[in-house]
């Protein structure tokens, strides 16, 4: 028979510990379930943050694409959004399939295009070495056109405000105004998703909000814009040249017309003088002395054209140098402009997408 002590014995019994826990375990799994359907709901409301996260685990970029966050120097996030749209470069019936060209517009060309459809980039295969940069700026345009889609309304708000701003100091150049007009036509109701790509890759000098901003792409947004400006250049220079000859051109052309209309005047003048002069010579209206002084200044007069039709030549043949010399600027720049995908010739403008 087991003995027990009496103290023990008159001790209250202690609850089981296991009825405790199973209330606890029913609690929490009721939060759980709780929190995974509030999760439920929001994933279901916002599936793309899931989406791109995925497609970023499961993307694999090729050599150039790295290549194109590395040089730009987009900051994760950005790098995000770049991977999460799946980038591809390409060109020919490949790059148009995606990103058609509209052929009544010769002035522009296509560089690339974010397809909203199925959240993805495509890039025009800039090869010309001459162009360095540019494709990198428009991966950046498109990147910012990725994020733009993901954004919400109130923010989409917010920096349209700022960009309007901006676009209010750019406006006075003709060549964005223009630049914008095709936008009006090919992307209508896209104004300020238009805006925030090129602001964002193409401006220097930005306010401090908006600066603070694209920071969130961008650990050095001065990359992307100063590639902008190097890929660029190469046209500013170009242009610069043909108007500099287009201007001689003009100027030659009102010369030398001018000119030759005071040559031909002066030559009829001449003649008829010369057949007066030899009338009166014939006549014995001279002295020995008249005669040769009359004659010395007929020739005189006569050199003094022939020097005018040789000037006149000379600049004949100066304006039809400076005609080859612009048909050669105007083929670099066709050479260089079917590099960025645009047919034409120095009036060509370029359209990131």
């Amino acid at each position: 028979m087991e003995y027990l002590d009496d103290d023990r014995a008159a001790l209250p019994r202690r609850p089981r510990r296991r009825r405790r826990s199973g209330i606890l375990s029913t609690i929490a799994g009721l939060i759980i379930v709780g929190v995974l359907a509030a999760a439920g709901i929001w994933v279901a409301r916002n599936p793309q943050p899931i989406i791109d996260q995925v497609t970023v685990w499961q993307y694999e970029p090729d050599a150039v694409i790295a290549a194109h966050v590395e040089r730009l120097q987009l900051s994760d996030h950005g790098r995000f959004l770049y991977y999460a749209s799946q980038p591809v470069v390409s060109s020919g019936d490949a790059f148009t399939d995606q990103c058609p060209i509209d052929h009544n517009e010769q002035e522009f060309g296509v560089l690339g295009c974010y397809v909203h459809s199925d959240k993805t980039i495509h890039l025009f295969d800039v090869t010309d070495p001459r162009l360095d940069g540019a494709e990198e700026v428009v991966a950046a345009h498109e990147m910012l056109h990725a994020a733009w889609d993901r954004m919400g309304d109130g923010e989409r708000e917010r920096l349209t405000t700022l960009l309007e701003a901006e676009f209010e100091v750019l406006v006075d150049d003709p060549e964005f105004a223009k630049r914008m007009d095709f936008y009006a036509r090919h992307s209508p109701g896209q104004r300020a998703n238009e805006l925030h790509s090129i602001i964002g890759t193409e401006v220097a000098n930005l306010s401090a909000e908006l600066e603070e901003y694209y920071s969130q792409y961008f650990v050095d947004r001065a990359i992307v814009t100063n590639l902008h400006a190097s890929s660029y250049a190469v046209f500013v220079e170009l242009q610069e040249q043909a108007d500099a000859i287009v201007s001689q051109l003009e100027a030659l052309k009102a010369s030398v017309e001018a000119d030759y209309a005071s040559y031909t005047a002066g030559y009829d003048e001449l003649n008829s003088d010369i057949e007066e002069f030899n009338e009166r010579a014939e006549s014995g209206f001279y002295t020995e002395q008249g005669f040769t002084l009359a004659r010395a200044r007929l020739v005189a007069r006569g050199q003094e054209l022939d020097a005018l039709y040789a000037s006149i030549t000379a600049r004949v043949d100066q304006y039809d140098a400076l005609t080859a010399e612009l048909e050669t600027v105007n083929e670099t720049a066709a050479q260089l402009y079917r590099g960025l995908n645009i047919g034409g010739e120095i009036e060509g403008e370029v359209a990131p997408g």
